[in-house]
């Protein structure tokens, strides 16, 4: 059996998600994709938007949706504390799929009026809250 630690996922409303049996935390940062297990020498990454997946001592397996913020690894103790963050099971498809179908859309309009990097980190987000709920 891997060897647990504790995690937390932090927004700037609420405790979203706090568990002591992860056994590994794999996220996109940005400068690339990282995994984490137990003693991980410390680290502070800033967080790309995209899905994190946990991997649990029981052998089941948890996605978040995190867009954005930072993780530290420090003490057996992976905190993340995130700009936005929904995990799997949460996130409404329907609603992802429409802000999926708006932004691009904007992107594909000729008009000078269409922030394109706004929609483009729109998209981002609705891809990645998609790619989540697929894990559930």
């Amino acid at each position: 059996m891997a060897t647990p630690f504790t995690f937390e996922i932090v927004t700037p409303d609420k405790m979203l998600f706090s568990a002591e049996n992860v056994t590994y935390v794999g996220f996109r940062s940005l400068s690339g994709g990282l995994g984490i297990k137990a003693k991980h020498l410390p680290i502070i990454a800033t967080l790309d938007i995209a899905p994190m997946k946990l991997e649990f001592t029981d052998g089941t397996k948890k996605t978040f949706a995190v867009c954005g913020g930072f993780l530290e690894m420090k003490d057996n103790k992976c905190t993340v504390l995130a700009t936005i963050a929904e995990a799997d099971t949460d996130i409404d498809t329907a609603r992802a799929n429409a802000a999926k179908e708006r932004a691009e859309h904007r992107l594909q309009s000729q008009s000078n009026d269409i922030d394109h990097a706004r929609a483009e980190r729109a998209l981002k987000r609705a891809l990645t809250r998609l790619r989540a709920a697929r894990k559930a």
